[in-house]
């Protein structure tokens, strides 16, 4: 029997490194940062959505001095959204006149609002809101009615209860879904967030469930309740470091 005609068997690995090869560029092509993006964060909140996002920052061992959290200054998403427009204009501006500190980027690869939808819904300038982060290329981690919808998916998993009305209701089900005390205290806060913060894996797949449930019933967007949160924490685990992501693109 010649060379040619003899068999290999080795011969799959090259198929395989290649079907891996593909699949490996269809993650990347499909996620929603790449490692070592820099982000920034402005929370509507001054307390939660901070400390939160902090803990998902330790947890996917991000490096902080490429991910700022910093609270909008103001309980209102226009606020939040001019805020981020300005500190991303500012980070630019520091990068060209050299002052920046040591390894801060010289740019934000994602700049992120999160807010809440509730009063700007009831009030009636919601499309506003919307428009103006079009805009101002800022995008929306919303919630309605509120962040705290977010953090109930953490404890009670899918659930689109309709009675959800405002940020008081949805505080209120927090406490109870909890079974201990709940605020925006900052103390009772960042207690309570320890205790959610292991589940946001889970979390973030009850939010796409929750997204496609709405879709398929033609709610009015934003829908009561849901959450998009769940793509900023997406976007975050796909900056990480591979062997450190909780999830995959």
């Amino acid at each position: 029997m010649s060379d040619e005609c003899a068999w290999d068997p080795e011969w799959w690995r090259k198929p395989k490194a290649l079907s891996l090869e593909r699949k490996r560029r269809a993650r990347a092509a499909s996620a929603l940062a790449r490692p070592g993006d820099a982000f920034l964060i402005v929370t509507e909140g001054t307390v939660t959505e901070p400390g939160y996002l902090d803990l998902l920052v330790h947890e996917l061992q991000l490096p902080a001095i490429r991910i700022k959290v910093q609270p909008g200054g103001a309980s209102d998403p226009r606020h939040v959204i001019r805020t981020a427009e300005r500190e991303a204009k500012e980070q630019v501006r520091k990068a060209r006149k050299g002052i920046l500190g040591l390894n801060e980027p010289p740019k934000f690869d994602h700049v992120w609002a999160v807010v809440d939808t509730d009063v700007a819904v009831r009030e009636g300038f919601w499309n506003d809101v919307q428009q103006l982060a079009k805009g101002r290329k800022v995008k929306l981690a919303h919630s309605t009615p509120c962040f705290e919808y977010w953090l109930l998916l953490h404890v009670v998993g899918f659930t689109t209860r309709a009675d959800l009305v405002d940020g008081e209701t949805a505080k209120s089900a927090v406490k109870h879904a909890l079974g201990r005390e709940y605020s925006t205290n900052e103390q009772v806060a960042k207690e309570a967030i320890a205790i959610f913060i292991s589940n946001w894996p889970e979390a973030v797949g009850h939010a796409e469930r929750v997204r496609r449930y709405h879709e398929s019933a033609a709610t009015r967007v934003p829908a009561n309740p849901s959450t998009e949160v769940d793509r900023l924490a997406r976007a975050m685990n796909d900056s990480a470091l591979e062997h450190l992501r909780r999830l995959q693109p």
